[in-house]
């Protein structure tokens, strides 16, 4: 497994963990405050920081190949982010519709889940596209 193999696999189990501890949180704890969401959000984005640190990868070192899976995968995981984020924020409407006003936590948790679902797909997808091989038709070998 290349090292642009490990941090996908690193990243989408980060990714994993940091979204079932959002999910057990409030049934742990009896609701999750801003503060908390907040330091889970920050603590994901420095894990991540810290895979990427630790592998010693370099975006500059990556091969053609590995940088067209990268791009790939991210336009894949973008579609992905919206449509999270899109089904995440009508969930919050018809919840909230009968008041008019979403709680700051649920704003915050949408941010978090929506950004943790970024990460996901995107090094799922990379994972994916390395099994499956770079589609023909943008494949970088002649």
């Amino acid at each position: 497994m290349s090292l642009h193999q490990k941090e996908a696999l690193y990243t989408l189990i980060c990714s994993v963990v940091f979204f079932v501890l959002l999910l057990l949180l409030p049934i742990v704890s009896r609701g999750v405050s801003a503060e908390v969401i907040l330091l889970l959000f920050a603590l994901f984005i420095l894990s991540l920081w810290f895979i990427r640190q630790r592998l010693g990868i370099r975006f500059s070192k990556l091969i053609q190949e590995e940088r067209t899976i990268r791009f790939l995968a991210a336009m894949i995981a973008v579609h992905a982010f919206g449509a999270v984020v899109a089904v995440y924020a009508i969930v919050l409407y018809l919840l909230h519709r009968s008041v008019g006003q979403v709680p700051l936590p649920q704003v915050l948790l949408l941010a978090t889940h929506s950004w943790l679902s970024l990460y996901a797909f995107w090094s799922l997808f990379i994972l994916i596209i390395h099994k499956w091989g770079l589609p023909k038709a943008i494949s970088t070998s002649s």
